[in-house]
């Protein structure tokens, strides 16, 4: 059992590190989604402990609560990812570059392949390293020397991976945010409403005594177990 569980947890962290090391952006993205993942367990688990809450409020809060959820971590997927890969074809591309990149371009005549589809700045300075490499010239030069011929294309492509991971960051973060503050509340309001109308209408559907509490022992959302009653909730 605990080779197995040895085993799932190694292959938990290899998923982890093959998505973190795409960038900050990825991190960012992956760690918001667990955070509010882990929050909406936590707070679950918090509302059928608490004993102030009746079971039809339990009824109602706990679906609700996995349910918003759900649609935060989605919402922010579905929103975010999308708007990392616009802004990584454009940085790709070198469609988004600094004005020090640009003047790198210009001077090594990459201004006229600059936002091409199949153009890639990285791969471009790369194939400008790797023709110095191969020339006459450096291969006759001392170790000093050829440390200074390669000096500003490693330079320019160490700013551009800066370029890039910055640009991710910042893209995420803000996709982050709009989906966060701005979608997520209108779907989670709907949901709310949803199943507040659902859970309303079958608790004032069903036969009352002459208490004017329901008869019916068991409520639908949750099987069995679930008792209409003023009692904590007992899992």
């Amino acid at each position: 059992m605990s080779g197995r569980i040895e085993r799932q947890a190694k292959t938990l962290a290899e998923f982890v590190y093959r998505h973190l090391e795409k960038g900050s952006g990825a991190m960012i993205l992956m760690t918001s989604m667990l955070g509010i993942a882990m929050s909406s367990v936590a707070q679950t688990f918090a509302i059928l402990l608490n004993d102030k809450y009746s079971v039809p409020q339990k009824a109602f809060m706990v679906p609700q609560e996995l349910t918003e959820g759900c649609i935060t971590v989605l919402s922010m997927f579905l929103i975010t990812k999308p708007i990392q890969k616009i802004t990584k074809m454009f940085t790709k591309t070198g469609k988004i570059l600094s004005k020090d990149l640009i003047k790198y371009a210009e001077k090594h005549e990459l201004l006229s392949k600059r936002g091409k589809f199949d153009f890639d700045f990285a791969e471009s300075i790369n194939g400008i390293i790797k023709g110095v490499e191969k020339s006459d010239k450096f291969i006759r030069s001392s170790n000093a020397e050829k440390t200074k011929m390669l000096s500003e294309h490693k330079d320019a492509l160490h700013s551009f991976n800066v370029l890039e991971d910055s640009t991710s960051a910042i893209t995420t973060t803000a996709g982050s945010i709009l989906s966060t503050a701005l979608i997520s509340p209108l779907l989670r309001n709907y949901s709310a409403s949803y199943y507040q109308k659902i859970n309303m209408d079958y608790y004032n559907n069903l036969p009352k005594g002459d208490d004017g509490k329901p008869k019916t022992r068991y409520h639908k959302t949750f099987k069995s177990n679930y008792i209409f009653s003023d009692n904590p909730c007992r899992i």
